[in-house]
C-alpha cells in the first residue's frame, strides 16, 4: 500500500451543548457541568493512501462534513490524531474565509498565502484563476457585490489551482450553469488523472460510484463500512431499502441537471411490434422506446435511461458508456431507440426516463420522463419482475 495522505488512530470528535447561554458561563466559573455532549464524530480509524479517491456517504448528520472539516484543519479533534501528508485544499463552504471588503484578485492573494503561496507564485496562477472563475470586470470590484454564484466560482477556481496534495470537495460540484459545470467536474477529472488525493462527500451515490475508488459509509459518527465502492455503495443502498421500502432517492442517477441546454431530448415514444404504445403494455411483449434529442454544441454526449415505477422504485438504469458504445457528436439532431425484448415488469405502472450525459456520467445535460404506462399481466402475480425459473421434487 502507498505511504498514506490520511491517516485517524482513534479520531473523535465531540461538542457540548447547552440548553441555554447562561449554562455555558455558569459552568465556566462554577464548574457545574451544564452540559450534554453530542458526539459528532468517533472514534474513527482509517487511511487513505496517496492518490486515492475515496466517497464520503452516509445521512443527514452522520458525520461526513465533520470528517473533511478535520481533514482541512477547519476544526480540532476533541481526541485521538489525525495526520494529513501534504497541502490540503478544500471546497467545503465555498467562499469561507473570504473578506466581503476585499476584492476577487485580493481575496485570492489572501487565501493564496494562507495555502503557502509567496505573491509570486499567487501572480503565475492569478489569470488561470481569473479565467477560470469568469466573472469578468467582477474580479476586481468586492466581493460583497458578487452574486452567489459568482461568490461560488471565484471560490472552486482558487481551491483547484492552488497545486494541492489532498482536495478535499463537500458537495460542490454544482457551481453554475450548464457550462460552467461541466468545467469544474472536468477540473476535478484532471486533479484526480494527476494523482492527487480527493476525499469526496456527496448524496448522489451515482457520481460517488463514478468517481471514487474507495467508499466511506458513516453513521451516527461510526464508520459502518469502508472499501471498495460497489459493496459500501451497495450495503447504504440496501440500508436506505430497508429504512424507507417504498421508492428510491438513490436512484443512480446525478442530481448535477445543467440549466442551460447542451443537449435536449425532444420526444420520446413506446411501440409494440412498430405499433405505438398509448397507455398500456403487455407482460413480455418486446417494448421499443425511441428517443429524438439535439445536442446543441461541438462536443460529445451519451444516452443513459432508467425504468422507474410509479413510487419511485428504480427498477433498472443503463448508459451508452456503459456498454461500450460510442458518444453522439454535436451539433445536430440524433435519434436513438432502446429494445426491451420479453418485458420481464410485471403489473404494474411505470415511466421510462431519458438522460443525456457527459463523457464522465456525471454532469446530466437534460432529463426526460415518458408517459406513465401499465403493464397488464393475464394472471395475477407478485413482484416487479419475472424470473424465469423451474419447480423440483
Amino acid at each position: 500500500m502507498r505511504n498514506p495522505a490520511v491517516r485517524t488512530r482513534g479520531l473523535l470528535k465531540e461538542y457540548h451543548i447547552y440548553d441555554r447561554p447562561s449554562e455555558r458561563l455558569k459552568e465556566l466559573f462554577f464548574k457545574t457541568g451544564k452540559h450534554r455532549v453530542f458526539r459528532a464524530l468517533g472514534p474513527l480509524d482509517i487511511e487513505v493512501p496517496a492518490g486515492e479517491t475515496v466517497g464520503i456517504i452516509g445521512e443527514n448528520g452522520a458525520g461526513k462534513s465533520t470528517f473533511l472539516k478535520l481533514a482541512s484543519g477547519v476544526i480540532e479533534p476533541s481526541s485521538g490524531t489525525i495526520n494529513v501528508s501534504g497541502k490540503v485544499s478544500s471546497i467545503l463552504e465555498l467562499g469561507t474565509g473570504f473578506n466581503s471588503e476585499f476584492t476577487g484578485r485580493e481575496n485570492v492573494f489572501l487565501n493564496g498565502a494562507l495555502h503557502g503561496l509567496s505573491s509570486a507564485e499567487v501572480n503565475r496562477r492569478m489569470e488561470r484563476i481569473a479565467g477560470f472563475a469568469d466573472i469578468g470586470e467582477f474580479f476586481d470590484m468586492p466581493v460583497k457585490t458578487y452574486s452567489s454564484g459568482m461568490y461560488m466560482r471565484l471560490a472552486f477556481s482558487l481551491a483547484v489551482h492552488v497545486d494541492a496534495d489532498i482536495v478535499v470537495i463537500d458537495e460542490a460540484l454544482s457551481v453554475g450553469d450548464g457550462a460552467y459545470e461541466k468545467k469544474c467536474i472536468d477540473r476535478i477529472w484532471d486533479l484526480k488523472r494527476n494523482g492527487i488525493t480527493i476525499l469526496f462527500c456527496s448524496h448522489s451515490l451515482y457520481t460517488v460510484s463514478t468517481f471514487c475508488d474507495r467508499a466511506l459509509w458513516l453513521r451516527e459518527g461510526r464508520a459502518q463500512a469502508i472499501g471498495n465502492t460497489k459493496d459500501v455503495v451497495s450495503a447504504y443502498e440496501d440500508y436506505l431499502r430497508e429504512k424507507e421500502p417504498v421508492g428510491n432517492p438513490e436512484v443512480p442517477v446525478s442530481n448535477a441537471l445543467t440549466e442551460s441546454r447542451i443537449a435536449q431530448v425532444k420526444d420520446i415514444r413506446l411501440s409494440v411490434n412498430g405499433m405505438p404504445v398509448e397507455t398500456s403494455i403487455h407482460h413480455s411483449s418486446d417494448v421499443e422506446v425511441s428517443v429524438d434529442f439535439e445536442i446543441f454544441e461541438e462536443t460529445d454526449v451519451y444516452a443513459g435511461f432508467a425504468v422507474d415505477r410509479s413510487d419511485g422504485l428504480c427498477c433498472y438504469a443503463d448508459d451508452m458508456q456503459r456498454q461500450g458504445m460510442k458518444p453522439f457528436r454535436g451539433p445536430g439532431r440524433e435519434t436513438i431507440a432502446i429494445l426491451f425484448k420479453n418485458l420481464p415488469l410485471l403489473g404494474g405502472a411505470y415511466k421510462f426516463v431519458i438522460f443525456l450525459l457527459d463523457e464522465t456520467g456525471i454532469c446530466v445535460y437534460d432529463k426526460k420522463e415518458s408517459d406513465i404506462v401499465k403493464v397488464d399481466t393475464i394472471e395475477k402475480e407478485w413482484g416487479v419482475c419475472a424470473l424465469s425459473h423451474e419447480w423440483k421434487k
